[in-house]
């Protein structure tokens, strides 16, 4: 197994994330989330993949909207590997409703048997709540499985309900531990508060990591993402913060936002990661 064909020469990691389904949903018309069409969703994967993805290490995808139908239209570039998605919706109204589970009608071999570089499972997670072992242990067999097919896997622990008294640094470097120790490829993880938190993962963890960007500001990610990659971090995988603007505008604008704002900005990380 080997995330090669998702990183550079270097073994940096620069991922476009555009596996969001629920969230994006949510994302785009928060007022009836149902009302975005299948077809709509597909068509803006396909845009922003065709903008973006020849400057990324690796896509993220999902076999609802955009495997195979982002492969068939041509838009992911030769050399450039995609992630797939393997959890099921739903976690976003209740992340504490029970353990995640594997999308219906999709499996781990299913997921190599398609071409991808590496499964990527995305579990609600607090090391400090009582759901937290049932998911380290899901987090376990999804290993095993990946491991019995011969495919890597990115493990994405999903913080949710933190407010400013929460320890932030201490939950993501227990984290961090916790999901090292069931022994992923890659691990996904959000950013953990402090330089010196971000060493302490680096330290903890002997799998590279790479920072996601949560839905935040553009501008506070490559803040986050600057200190992260001094600091250890193997690369980043971003997703709204890069493009939300240009997907929530008028589809007749995607494209010019796409080239104007979007592409400069994954250069400016690129850029971070070769530093």
């Amino acid at each position: 197994m080997t995330l090669a064909r998702l990183a550079d020469n270097a073994g940096c990691f620069s991922i476009l994330a555009i596996d969001h389904r629920d969230s994006l949903r949510q994302f785009l018309r928060p007022d009836d989330p149902d009302s975005l069409t299948v077809a709509e969703i597909t068509e803006l994967k396909i845009e922003v993949v065709a903008g973006i993805a020849d400057l990324a290490t690796g896509v993220m995808l999902e076999p609802e909207y955009s495997i195979p139908q982002v492969i068939d239209a041509g838009v992911l570039p030769d050399g450039v590997g995609f992630l797939a998605a393997l959890e099921s919706q739903g976690y976003l109204y209740d992340p504490e409703a029970s353990p995640t589970t594997l999308l219906a009608g999709w499996s781990i071999a299913q997921a190599k048997a398609c071409g991808a570089a590496s499964a990527k499972l995305l579990l609600p997670y607090r090391p400090d709540r009582p759901l937290a072992a049932d998911q380290e242990q899901v987090a376990r067999d999804v290993v095993a499985g990946c491991v019995e097919v011969d495919l890597p896997i990115a493990l994405e622990p999903l913080f949710y309900g933190l407010d400013p008294s929460d320890d932030r640094p201490s939950l993501i470097v227990e984290t961090a531990r916790r999901f090292a120790a069931i022994q992923p490829d890659l691990l996904k993880l959000p950013y953990p508060g402090t330089r010196t938190a971000c060493e302490q993962v680096s330290e903890i963890v002997d799998m590279p990591w790479a920072m996601l960007s949560g839905g935040g500001s553009f501008d506070d990610f490559v803040d986050q993402f600057t200190i992260a990659s001094s600091a250890g971090c193997s690369g980043f995988m971003v997703g709204r913060a890069l493009w939300g603007e240009a997907v929530r505008a008028d589809t007749s604008r995607r494209a010019d936002l796409l080239t104007s704002i979007v592409r400069p900005r994954f250069e400016r990380l690129v850029a971070i990661n070769a530093a």
